[in-house]
Parts: C-alpha cells; structure tokens; sequence
C-alpha cells in the first residue's frame, strides 16, 4: 500500500533503528558471500585469484579488509571473454530474463545489468519509489522524465513512477545537446509537475529559453521539483536554478549503473539517501582500501543485497564520496552518501581529494564561469590548474583563481585551454593527471 503522499518518508524500512540497520546489513552481506561463492563463475574467479574462501564475516571491518574489491575494468572483460554481453555476475536462479539495461561506456566499453520480472517487482522497485519519493514525486502528479531508454535510470523511473500513481511523460531524445530544444518543447506541450533530468540539460535549456528570447518563467511554468543526475549541483548554481526557473525545489540524484544503486536527496540536501536494507557503501581509501569513517572522503564500493538481477560485490566506483555524519532532519536513518566526482576528473594530494564539486562550487559563484566545462589538472606538488574551454565575456578569471585558492586552501591557477573535447552528454571529459 502506498504511503499519504503528505508523509515524508516513503516507508518504515527507511527509519530502522542503526543498530539493526548493521545487523540486517551483515546478515545479508554474509548471504550475498555464499551465493556468489557457490553460484556466480565471475565470484568464484575473482575470489580465487585473491586466495580469499567465502566464509562467515564477522565485521564490516574484516568485510573490507579480506573480501576483494572489482572495478569497471573488471566486468568489462568479463564482458569481453564471454562475448554474449553477461559477466558471471547474473544472479537470476530460474527466473526470465526481463530486461537489459546499459551503461554510459566510461571506459569506452558499455556493460550490461540484468533484470528478471521478481526484481522489478521486489528490490529494483522498491529502491525507485524510495527514490522518487524523497525527490518530491507523488500519486497525480504529471512527470516528465529524460533518461535514454538503454539507462537503468529509464527503465526503473518509468515503473516507479507509474507504481506512484504518478502519469510519466517520455519525450524523444537523449541527453545529447541536439535534443534539448526538442525537451524545452515538450515541458511547454505538457506542463508537467515535475522533471527528472541532468544538470547539463538543464542547462542547455536555460540557454534555450535565452536564445528563443523566452521568459524562463513562462516556460517552466506549473514545474514544482526538478531532479537532476549525472553530477553535483552546486549552491550557487542551486540558488540560480531556482530564482531563473521560480519552481518549489531542486534536488540531487546520485549513484552508479555500474553497481546498480544510487538515491536522492531529500529536502534537507545534505546528500543522497541510500536504502540500506538493498546497498551496502563503504567509503574506502584510494590506494590502500582502508575503510573510512563518516566525514572522510574516499571512493564509494557497492554490495547489492538484492536478487534478481545482476548483482555486485565490492564494486569500486570510482567515485569520490564520503558518508555525511550526523542524523538528518527528515527523519529517515539510512545512510546518506555525498558525491563529488569521478576519481579520475580529481586531483590526489597527501591525504586530500579535491574533486570537480570543489572546483564547480567556486566557479559558479561567477556568474559567466556557471556551469562552464573545465578540467582539473595536477600543477606542481601542491597545486591545481583549471583549464576552461573559453574566458566568458566579462569574466576575469584573475578573480576566479584568487577565489578557488581562499576558497580550497591550495595554489591554483584559472586559465583558458584549446584541447578539451565535450563527451557526448555536453560535458568535458575531465581526465585529471594525478599525483
């Protein structure tokens, strides 16, 4: 049964107390172990090659220091070795395969998650209502939705938003800048309640409106929530999106294809809520692995604890998170996981990671630099240079690099550069030297 749409919380699994939380978490990590010992070939090989036998964990500690953690790299030559798009990591027992979902190919290669008809009535669903939930999402509510149809995300929105009670509009297009004139007219055609989207279509239909010469207002009119995935907003940018726009709230989605999980921010915006009853995070030290306590930045490593579907164990993201300490307003006591960027857009210096959310978080509070594409670069021992694509009209960008050293506490340098290629999402492939 679904919740009043005027309760927070979407239901009681989101509120369990830490303690049986951990409890619940270890249990299933422990079943998680065993099945992929005994039943997934991708598990058994990695698991061999490590010299690690699955047995009984007695600890999250002792979890992240004897269980082996996988990348992307990993699944996709698995991928590669088996040729028929399946890693050994399909945990669907007899069930049908329903569906086939894609990822976006960071690595130039794209992989495949599975999906049975139990699991998108059972884990997969749960985690979307949950998400869209705490993103604003509710029963007669109009939702209009930009995931490209091969994306986990699309697959999942889709049904959850229908399970909602919700009405979910899909209009042609992907997340290519091409299609965002086509995306402005649809939110005109529809009128729709809510958008879930990516920051950089946001964006370029902002632009669009400027362009067109049409009051942003006018446009996004009767829009209460937008959501948006694919990179950290930051609060300038946040407070523009809002005064630009005039809707109720924006919000952040965050997490992995690779691996499967992700969750939203509710309206405390302190990071992305986690189900803990079907993921478990851990924030690990890039390098070493050392598991990290709350408030430490690392890289976030998944453990689906679901069935029914492609399931991963330890898979390193590679993105820099940390888990933000504290309890939250809302009330919910699932973990909340901050994202910043992907480790390989970063810069590592002795003991700190500074991500693209740093960087982006200084340069939009100027106005012609919101926004823009950069890339991060290691500069000396202690520095960073950020290379924009273009000095803005009107943009000093003296000022900018005195204010992301104030700001980050490190030598920095804002300057222009030739050689940044746009990845097909409208966003620079910001791969970073690191040091």
């Amino acid at each position: 049964m679904l919740p009043p749409s005027s309760r927070e919380m979407f239901d009681a699994g989101e509120a369990l107390p830490p303690e049986e939380i951990a409890r619940r978490q270890l249990r299933s990590l422990n079943r998680a172990l065993r099945f992929a010992g005994n039943r997934l070939p991708f598990y058994q090989r990695i698991f061999a090659e490590a010299g690690f036998a699955p047995g009984p964990v007695r600890s999250f500690e002792e979890y992240a220091r004897n269980v082996p953690s996988i990348r992307k790299a990993d699944v996709a030559g698995a991928v590669r070795a088996t040729g028929s798009g399946r890693a050994g990591i399909e945990a669907l027992g007899t069930s049908r395969l329903s569906n086939v979902v894609m990822t976006s190919g960071t690595l130039g290669f794209n992989t495949f998650a599975f999906l049975t008809p139990s699991d998108l009535r059972g884990g997969s669903l749960l985690n979307s209502l949950r998400e869209l939930w705490v993103v604003g999402v509710r029963p007669g509510m109009k939702v209009l939705t930009l995931s490209p149809a091969w994306h986990a995300l699309a697959l999942l929105d889709t049904r959850g938003i229908t399970r909602l009670g919700a009405e979910v509009v899909i209009p042609w297009g992907t997340f290519a800048p091409r299609f965002v004139p086509n995306f402005l007219d649809a939110v005109a055609a529809h009128r729709p309640e809510h958008i879930l989207l990516t920051a950089p279509v946001l964006r370029g239909m902002i632009e669009e409106c400027d362009r067109r010469q049409l009051d942003v207002r006018r446009a996004f009119a009767g829009v209460r929530y937008i959501a948006c995935a694919g990179e950290s907003l930051s609060a300038p940018y946040r407070r523009y999106i809002l005064e630009r726009t005039g809707i109720e709230d924006i919000f952040e989605r965050g997490g992995s294809s690779d691996g499967m999980f992700g969750g939203g921010e509710c309206f405390a915006h302190r990071g992305h809520h986690i189900s803990a009853d079907l993921h478990y995070v851990e924030i690990v030290a890039p390098g070493t692995g050392e598991l990290l306590p709350p408030g430490r930045r690392g890289v976030a490593v998944v453990t689906n604890l679901l069935r029914g579907r492609s399931v991963y164990i330890r898979f390193n993201t590679e993105d820099v998170a940390a888990v933000i300490p504290g309890e939250c307003p809302c009330g919910r006591t699932d973990p909340v996981i901050e994202l910043y960027g992907r480790l390989t857009d970063s810069v590592i210096f002795e003991g700190r990671i500074v991500a693209p959310a740093d960087v982006r978080g200084v340069l939009d509070q100027f106005p012609g630099l919101m926004g823009k594409p950069f890339q991060v670069e290691r500069s000396g021992p202690e520095g960073i240079r950020i290379v924009m694509a273009a000095t803005p009209p009107g943009e000093d960008l003296t000022r900018a690099t005195e204010a992301v050293r104030a700001a980050l506490g490190i030598d920095a340098a804002v300057t222009t550069g030739d050689s940044l290629a746009l990845g097909w999402k409208g966003q620079v492939m910001r791969g970073s030297r690191h040091g």
